[in-house]
């Protein structure tokens, strides 16, 4: 098979899956689908180079040839294989996870579709259609945090959703228009040089609502409300990453100011997520809060292998530890951390993968977590950082102190009564993701990584080891001294600025309700009216008096006349001498008057 073919498969397959779920409606269907997808997937990112390109004419316009044109770079390449290895599992997962819905058809059509969509956002080199792709991307999200639309905290949440989101779009439509503009073309593998500041941070603004970064954070928690597979897939290695991807893409023809703009958001981003994280009593809402916080992370080192290396592990691991929330939930039926406790002894392949997925976060060795933050922290050390080091090393400690707590109240001590539910074919996709978290992969040294031709390692100093061990053993100390402690809400960023949005927003749609209505609507409801009298007044003066009086009145003169002048041309010669007759009589009375 030609490589060119291959790629053409790996584009339109999820597409075409969808079309194929939505006639048969079949769990095996769905999953074999995305099987393939994947595999092609993986075998395309095996066979191509590491800078794939290819092109097709779409359209003319203004004398201008637009072309369809594509880039398999090798940052798109490692998002194309998370995307592959994650949607797999989640659609393996889901299959025991939502038995028995009775719109699991449809949820089936949204994951293809969203896959569809965030693959031509990762292999276009065209602006046109990145936004295109961006966009069916949000979409997808929508419908998937919405699936569940009976519940009104679920169409909330994907109102909120899209609300927020729309600001980052509207930034980024500028931003890409900007950029396309002033380098004068409409790929971003042609632009060379350096755009402006303002274009720069327009974009970002775009990957900083995608990636829910400071200030626009608060809609990924709510999105908790979609199927827990779902969350696996889009809000916590996919869609999120999206917006870091951008960063990425855009990171090499943007100002320094933008760069460090970038850096700031993220270390805000970090540390406030974290942070909010601790305050969360629902298992997936503080997964949510920790896929903030370590998105900020990778903000922190954009423009670094080492960045996209975290990108890469981070999803894999957040993606476990969503399944295995979601394995939880199944077993109590429950999100929140009251109704949980020893655990362990219902679900011991969630405890041990949610024990192994944790420490990927923390950053604990033999896992690929460890290698890609110490990589992270090599990268902002060498690049004099300093102060991002700083902010990496608290942010550390909070991520050790609130998944060890976690992990804690989910699975140690006393069982609390519950309801339990046994799914063995929960455990497969989660099994196959605790392999991949694994630092097997990347190296046989649990402390030390090879030099790679694809990845540009760090190398740190020494004393930044023994930081990193101090942060585990901070956090993990200070969970197990709180390990009783549940928050008593789940604590947000803003929260009454969102309900006081919506309320403008609602307000805003009533008054123009209201004005269309009772304003717009009624004058243009009286023009109209005033049109038709107008209409009938000119009809009648066009009836009456055009025709009745100018046009009649005039041919009834002339007729009249035209019959009076007749009579002297009749041909009658008596005619003509009363004619005479009467004239000389006229003529005589004229005469002996006038003397």
């Amino acid at each position: 098979m030609g490589l060119n073919l291959l790629f053409l498969g790996v584009l339109l397959l999820p597409w075409v899956s969808a079309l194929l779920v939505a006639c048969f409606p079949k769990s095996l269907v769905s999953i074999t689908l995305s099987g393939l997808f994947s595999a092609a997937a993986l075998y395309f990112l095996s066979s191509v180079g590491a800078d794939f390109k290819i092109a097709y004419t779409w359209f003319q316009l203004g004398g201008q040839e637009i072309n369809a044109s594509f880039w398999a770079n090798s940052s798109a390449q490692l998002v194309l294989g998370l995307v592959a290895i994650v949607s797999f599992c989640v659609q393996l997962f889901s299959k025991s996870y939502l038995k028995g819905d009775p719109s699991i058809g449809r949820y089936y059509i949204y994951l293809h579709l969203f896959v569809g969509a965030m693959t031509l956002l990762l292999l276009t080199d065209s602006v046109f259609l990145f936004y295109g792709a961006w966009e069916l991307v949000g979409a997808c999200s929508y419908l998937l945090i919405s699936f569940w639309h009976q519940k009104q905290a679920a169409t909330q949440a994907a109102k909120k959703a899209f609300l927020i989101n729309r600001l980052g779009d509207i930034a980024l439509l500028f931003g890409l228009i900007g950029l396309g503009l002033h380098f004068d073309t409409w790929q971003f593998s042609a632009m060379q040089g350096i755009a402006p500041t303002l274009i720069g941070v327009a974009i970002i603004a775009g990957g900083i609502a995608k990636s829910a970064q400071f200030p626009l954070m608060s809609w990924l928690p709510d999105a908790m409300e979609g199927p827990t597979p779902a969350s696996a897939l889009i809000h916590a290695a996919t869609m999120v990453a999206a917006g870091v991807f951008v960063g990425v893409r855009v990171f090499d023809i943007t100002s320094p100011e933008t760069h460090l703009f970038m850096g700031i958001i993220g270390a805000i981003s970090f540390l406030s997520g974290a942070v909010f994280a601790i305050f969360q009593n629902d298992i997936k809402k503080t997964l949510a809060y920790s896929t903030i916080s370590q998105l900020g992370l990778m903000w922190m080192g954009m423009g670094s292998d080492a960045s996209l290396f975290h990108l890469l592990t981070h999803g894999i691991f957040k993606a476990g530890l969503f399944l295995a929330a979601g394995a939880v939930i199944h077993t109590v039926h429950s999100q929140s951390l009251n109704d949980m406790g020893g655990l362990r002894k219902k679900a011991p392949v969630a405890a041990f993968a949610y024990l192994i997925f944790g420490a990927g976060l923390m950053g604990l060795p033999l896992t690929g977590g460890f290698f890609s933050k110490e990589n992270l922290a090599g990268f902002l050390y060498t690049s004099g950082r300093v102060e991002l080091l700083v902010v990496l090393a608290i942010g550390m400690v909070l991520t050790s102190f609130y998944i060890s707590r976690q992990f804690y109240l989910i699975f140690m001590g006393p069982l609390k009564e519950g309801s339990a539910e046994k799914n063995p074919a929960q455990n497969i996709p989660i099994r196959l993701l605790i392999i991949a978290s694994l630092s097997i992969w990347i190296s046989r040294h649990p402390f030390e990584m090879p030099e790679n031709a694809f990845l540009t390692i760090y190398h740190i100093p020494s004393f930044w080891l023994y930081i990193t061990a101090a942060t585990w053993v901070i956090g993990i100390t200070g969970a197990y001294l709180s390990r009783n402690w549940i928050p008593a809400g789940n604590y947000q960023f803003l929260p009454r600025f969102w309900p006081n949005l919506f309320r403008l927003i609602r307000w805003k749609s009533r008054s123009a309700l209201i004005f269309e209505t009772q304003i717009l609507d009624r004058l243009v409801n009286g023009i109209a009216s005033l049109q038709v009298i107008l209409a009938h007044l000119l009809a009648w003066c066009d009836r009456h008096l055009v025709d009745g009086i100018l046009v009649g009145g005039s041919a009834s003169i002339s007729l009249a006349t035209g019959k009076i002048l007749s009579r002297w041309q009749s041909a009658k010669v008596q005619s003509y001498w009363a004619m005479i007759i009467v004239t000389f009589a006229l003529f005589l009375l004229y005469a002996v008057f006038t003397k």
